[in-house]
């Protein structure tokens, strides 16, 4: 098992769950995964015959009518909703830029938990607390309008900074306007109405911050019509 495989399952809550000396045991017939930007990882209503797991790269899930995109990265899993259920997917997944990715079988995660009932219990409970963050982050997105949403992504991007900063997107502005559940037409009004608050972007991925403690301020007061 290499390090990058290692350092994934270490960051995953599921995995995080099953001791360490039973993880040869579900490496057992697994796959590794490398897909090109936009491809397929899985789609809405196809069965789940792997758990995914995001050893390099990122996840998209494809949003709803009525809720923003969810972005998926290196020790998150996917489709372990539709495993444990034995359900089909219920969204698509797309790379975001090139990808790499840890398939565990189904059947063998299935088997494992069946017979190790106190690992089936944690993995549950991990996955819970995992689900309640996702809910978390739409809910918050939907109360927000499009540009509290980017004011509120840059500023977690600028973390403790104060006074000027300089951030860089760690991904395509259409993969974000993606994550912020918009268009990009839509991103490029939210930029220009943060520009009175100090926020230029530029053509590539850099976003300069003016004032970052003016630039909270405005996301956690200010109410915006998108």
């Amino acid at each position: 098992m290499n390090s990058d495989t290692l350092c994934a399952m270490r960051r995953s809550r599921l995995f995080s769950a099953i001791p360490a000396a039973d993880v040869a045991v579900l490496l057992e017939g697994h796959r590794t995964l490398t897909l090109p930007d936009g491809a397929l990882a899985f789609a809405e209503g196809t069965p789940a015959d792997s758990l995914l797991l995001v050893l390099s790269g990122e996840i998209l899930i494809d949003p709803s009518a009525v809720s923003p995109q969810l972005r998926l990265s290196v020790g998150d899993t996917a489709g372990e909703e539709a495993v444990l259920t034995g359900t089909p997917h219920a969204a698509t997944g797309r790379a975001a830029g090139p990808v790499t990715l840890l398939a565990v079988p189904a059947g063998v995660l299935m088997a494992y938990l069946e017979s190790h009932f106190d690992v089936a219990i944690a993995t549950i409970s991990a996955m819970a607390g995992h689900l309640r963050e996702q809910v978390r982050e739409i809910t918050e997105l939907k109360m927000q309008s499009t540009a509290e949403r980017l004011a509120s992504y840059l500023l977690a991007l600028a973390g403790d900074a104060t006074g000027r900063a300089v951030v860089r997107l760690p991904y395509e502005k259409r993969h974000l306007a993606d994550h912020l559940g918009m268009d990009p037409a839509t991103l490029s009004r939210a930029f220009a109405k943060l520009r009175d608050k100090g926020v230029v972007a530029s053509r590539t991925d850099k976003v300069e911050i003016a004032d970052v403690a003016k630039l909270r301020t405005y996301g956690d007061c200010a109410a915006f019509t998108a």
